[in-house]
Parts: C-alpha cells; sequence; structure tokens
C-alpha cells in the first residue's frame, strides 16, 4: 500500500500549501484578457481532485474519503502551526500575513474542501456504478472534477473575499481549474495504469 500513501502525502502537501498561497491573487493576462484567481487554484487543481480520483478508481470509494479527511486534517495542523509560533517569543513577522488571515482562509477553504471532495467522490462513484463502469475513465474523471471544483471555488471566493471576489474571480478561477482538469486527464489514466500494474505485479508475489 506504498503507493496509496504517497497518494495521501501529495493531498496533504497541497491542502497544506494552500494556507500560504490562498490569499494570494494571481492576474495573468492571457490574450488581452485579465485573469484574477487565488494562487491556490493551481496547487490545490493539481493535487486534490486528480489524486482523489486516482484513489477513487483503484482503491475504492472508502479510501477516497479518508483521504479527504487526511487532506483536512494537514492543513488544520499547518495552520494550527503558525498559530502557535506566533505566540512562541522571538522574530515572526514573516508569518504575519498567513496569521491575520489565516483563519478566515481555513475555514472558508475547509468548507469548500469537504463538500466539494465529498460530492467529488460520490459523483464519480455515482457515475462508475450507474453509467461506464471500468471504462470511459475520462468522463467520471472530468465531470466529478468539474463540477467539484465549481462548487469549491464558489464555496470559497464568498467565504473568503465576499460577493465582491465572487463576481470577480470565479470565472478565471474556473476557467484555470478547468483548464488543468483537461490537462490532466491523460495523467490520470497513466496513473491508473501505473498503481494497478504495481498492485498486480505486487500480489503475483505473495
Amino acid at each position: 500500500m506504498n503507493q496509496l500513501l504517497w497518494l495521501n502525502a501529495l493531498t496533504a502537501i497541497g491542502m497544506s500549501t494552500c494556507v500560504f498561497t490562498g490569499q494570494i491573487k494571481m492576474i495573468w493576462n492571457i490574450w488581452g484578457m485579465e485573469l484574477i484567481f487565488p494562487a491556490s487554484n493551481i496547487v490545490f487543481a493539481l493535487l486534490t481532485f486528480p489524486v482523489t480520483d486516482l484513489i477513487a478508481d483503484v482503491f475504492g470509494k472508502k479510501e477516497a474519503n479518508r483521504t479527504v479527511w487526511i487532506g483536512f486534517i494537514s492543513q488544520l495542523l499547518t495552520i494550527s502551526i503558525i498559530e502557535l509560533c506566533m505566540l512562541l517569543p522571538g522574530e515572526s513577522s514573516a508569518l504575519a500575513p498567513f496569521h491575520v488571515g489565516g483563519w478566515l482562509v481555513f475555514i472558508g477553504s475547509s468548507i469548500a474542501y469537504l463538500v466539494a471532495q465529498f460530492w467529488d467522490v460520490y459523483i464519480f462513484h455515482w457515475i462508475k456504478e450507474n453509467w461506464t463502469g471500468d471504462k470511459h475513465l475520462w468522463i467520471r474523471n472530468n465531470v466529478s472534477t468539474c463540477s467539484s471544483q465549481l462548487i469549491n471555488s464558489t464555496i470559497f471566493l464568498f467565504f473568503v473575499f465576499g460577493w465582491e471576489g465572487l463576481t470577480g474571480m470565479l470565472a478565471a478561477s474556473m476557467a484555470v481549474k478547468w483548464t488543468i482538469a483537461l490537462i490532466d486527464t491523460p495523467f490520470v489514466y497513466l496513473g491508473r495504469g501505473l498503481l494497478k500494474s504495481q498492485i498486480s505485479y505486487n500480489q503475483s508475489y505473495i
């Protein structure tokens, strides 16, 4: 189960990193259009939904839901450590930006993360069990990921940045997340193939 351990580690790293990047606004100018979105969108899109989809497809719904909780606990520990360090004597000004908005980002991102991720796992398995079976991974991967990312961004942006932030950054956030979702589809296929071949290889020696 080393593969599962590494996948859970990726989710933990992704969620911990979102504490530091969730308050940073990225501004990209693409073909004359200005896209404004939280920097955490990139990390979140790469290290959460693709990972839980891989785990759901290879290891099952129960393990995928466990990974969701691992991500949540990782973020809770990260923000708690930051808050503890701010209370210790010494120079801690470098942590001040995360101390000021850390709990707001944590609460907002936690609600958004848990709702979206549990939806992602649920709809992924619903599509697999009622529609595609083991075939057409790209359908359940993209439908579950794109819908859950919309849920996540809507809740997070409204909670952390308010209505203005939601209307100002939702479109750009979804453009970034959905683009990444499409790009990472071949890598999800590759990951599933590697995982299943490794599991089959290990079982042949049991």
